[in-house]
């Protein structure tokens, strides 16, 4: 790469950290990123950077391209956590919840402390995969890393109900509830007032998914900040 070459992809990778750090919306920071990944080698450390930054910022708007930007990190960096989370989180969106799983998997087995996988990883036992007893231990680990947390709180309330622990789940999800409650949280309460009635069912999601490119956006950054990125 010439002297020129390399002077366009530092100022370039500058204008994308200034972006990110004025927080600017995905729209304008993409094209950068996609730029960077244009001008520089497969496997480098800015490729590497840009194809990590486009899968996180895009993955809420189209998680099937965001997988496959995070499959390309792994190619070359198979330990990258965040890359794992969020091929995670892009599988979760499109529906393919068993290769979600692994891939959060993946991820948490390269960060055990992370209670943003732990959580991921169990409420998709729990809630997708009809293993609320596999769930546990997951959330169990995430609420009491995130004590704050009332989506985490509730995730684990909704497992601990499914496994016959209803006095346990109504105490951990009162406790998390008691400044406020969203409507998911509200109808999760409900349900758990009721005696966690089966119907089939596993119960009401404390993360509807009509919620959950909400939820993902915010998760993704908490994902990053917990390793200090």
């Amino acid at each position: 790469m010439g002297r020129s070459g390399a002077e366009d992809i530092d100022r370039l990778r500058r204008d994308i950290d200034r972006a990110l750090a004025d927080k600017l919306d995905a729209d304008r920071v993409l094209p950068l990123l996609a730029r960077l990944a244009r001008a520089t080698s497969p496997g480098s450390e800015p490729w590497l950077y840009a194809h990590r930054h486009l899968a996180e910022m895009g993955v809420e708007h189209d998680p099937w391209r965001a997988a496959l930007f995070a499959r390309r990190v792994l190619q070359f960096h198979e330990e990258d956590d965040g890359a794992w989370a969020v091929l995670g989180l892009a599988q979760s969106l499109l529906g393919n919840y068993r290769y979600a799983a692994r891939a959060y998997e993946r991820a948490l087995a390269i960060v055990p402390e992370n209670p943003w996988y732990a959580h991921n990883l169990g409420h998709l036992y729990d809630v997708a995969l009809n293993r609320p007893h596999d769930a546990l231990p997951l959330l169990a680990q995430a609420t009491e890393a995130q004590t704050g947390e009332a989506d985490i709180a509730a995730s684990y309330a909704h497992a601990l109900a499914r496994c016959g622990k209803l006095v346990l789940a109504k105490k951990i999800l009162k406790r998390a509830i008691r400044h406020g409650a969203t409507a998911d949280q509200m109808a999760l309460w409900r349900w758990l007032d009721a005696g966690a009635p089966t119907t089939g069912e596993s119960g009401p999601d404390p993360q509807r998914p009509a919620d959950s490119k909400r939820k993902a956006k915010r998760r993704r950054a908490r994902e990053r900040q917990s390793l200090g990125d």
